[in-house]
């Protein structure tokens, strides 16, 4: 006797996508800027409104460059002290904005100790580079030195650039607050993002901030989050929405990366104990197949036998570089015994489309026959009873694809494989 697999009705998928609800541990290091008005607290309390979860720590001492906190045992300690998601890295707030051969020496040569120190804890953490502000009216400490940061436009400029080039030296993201930060004082003067010192932030400032670091980091909107006593409703919304239109509509810019890796299959019987795992997944660079029964696969699309039936848990992880996402189905094989006589049960035409005809030789002698034509996934899709030979079946309107036909009398069982198309 030969079998035929019917794959069962059971199709169950568990999917690990961080998209509907993200958890995520963050690291700020800094100075001042990001201790103001406790920035990590606003991302924090901005994720937990939108229905996503943050836990922070911070390490910003101030007046802190990341030279300083290159040589500081308490910022490698904070590093070491988690399994980051994400550390972000914030420099004082001139250097990277004066002349580039001094950034290339005061700034670069530090940014990339402290990147070091991020993969060397965790090669999965993002580097996130917190791309500040220029004053208000500019550096005038150092305008003497270098006219470029006069002002405020040609400061910010200059920041820009510095940012933009640590990220891209160092394979690290940037959030682009001071972006942000450009966006509004140019549509939203009314709006004051300084603090009187005319460089450090305003809690419209600090809020505004967390709004692009809640978009970078967990690659949504922050439009319709909560926000703090101080921020009228339509100025929190402008700055949402301001936050928004910045990192969205220039990932690439900033180097951050949304292409989240998700696992997806689909089975389909190709022979005797024998089945095709299609896979569906996305923005994935390798596949672990764990069929259920002890025997594994890395192919993209494999091919595989089982050698009994029941019941089997077939599991897909797939993987890009820190990015792992699984899915299962749950398999139920049993065995059908076939009559061997190839012209007791025909079916045609087989490929067939719109009717099939069914012939069976010991109709006669068996008036109680019952005929149900299973979908590849299990599912009876239509039932009838034989009651003449040849007999019609119309399948119009079943979606192409493979099934299995069964005639049922008795203790008997026949099985045959069609193709509809």
């Amino acid at each position: 006797m030969r079998n035929r697999i019917l794959l069962c009705m059971s199709l169950m998928s568990f999917i690990f996508n961080m998209d509907a609800q993200s958890i995520k541990k963050v690291l700020f290091i800094g100075n001042s800027y990001t201790y103001v008005n406790d920035l990590p607290a606003l991302v924090t309390g901005i994720a937990s409104s939108l229905g996503d979860s943050m836990y922070h720590d911070i390490y910003a001492p101030g007046g802190y460059t990341f030279q300083m906190h290159s040589l500081d045992p308490n910022t490698r300690a904070k590093i070491n002290s988690d399994q980051w998601d994400v550390v972000v890295l914030q420099e004082q707030s001139q250097l990277p904005a004066l002349w580039p051969d001094s950034v290339a020496v005061n700034v670069f040569p530090y940014a990339d100790s402290l990147n070091g120190f991020i993969k060397a804890n965790d090669s999965c953490t993002t580097t996130l580079f917190y791309m500040t502000w220029g004053r208000k009216n500019g550096d005038m400490e150092n305008c003497p030195y270098y006219p470029p940061v006069c002002t405020y436009e040609g400061m910010q400029a200059r920041l820009r650039q510095s940012y933009l080039e640590m990220g891209q030296m160092l394979n690290a993201e940037v959030s682009p607050v001071g972006i942000s930060w450009k966006l509004t004082r140019t549509n939203n003067p009314a709006i004051e993002l300084y603090n009187l010192d005319e460089s450090h932030p305003s809690i419209h400032g600090s809020y505004l901030a967390a709004c692009t670091f809640y978009e970078a980091i967990f690659h949504k909107s922050p439009v319709g989050a909560a926000f703090p006593s101080g921020i009228s409703s339509a100025d929190a919304a402008v700055l949402q929405e301001n936050a928004h239109s910045i990192v969205y509509d220039s990932l690439d810019t900033w180097q951050i990366d949304t292409s989240h890796v998700y696992a997806a299959f689909h089975a389909d019987p190709a022979g005797n104990m024998t089945f095709l795992f299609t896979n569906q997944s996305l923005n994935a660079a390798s596949y672990y197949w764990d069929f259920g029964d002890g025997d594994h696969s890395s192919d993209t699309n494999p091919v595989h036998q089982f050698a009994s039936s029941g019941t089997f848990a077939v599991k897909l992880y797939s993987a890009r570089h820190c990015q792992v996402d699984s899915t299962f189905q749950e398999l139920l094989i049993v065995s059908l015994p076939e009559n061997e006589e190839d012209d007791s049960f025909a079916i045609s035409p087989n490929p067939g489309k719109c009717v099939v005809s069914i012939s069976c030789s010991f109709l006669q002698s068996n008036k109680n026959i019952t005929y149900i034509m299973y979908s590849g996934s299990g599912k009876a899709m239509l039932t009838g009873v034989l009651d003449h030979s040849p007999q019609l079946i119309d399948v119009s309107r079943l979606p192409d694809g493979l099934y299995f036909l069964t005639l049922r009398t008795g203790n008997r069982t026949i099985t045959r494989k069609i193709e509809l198309r």
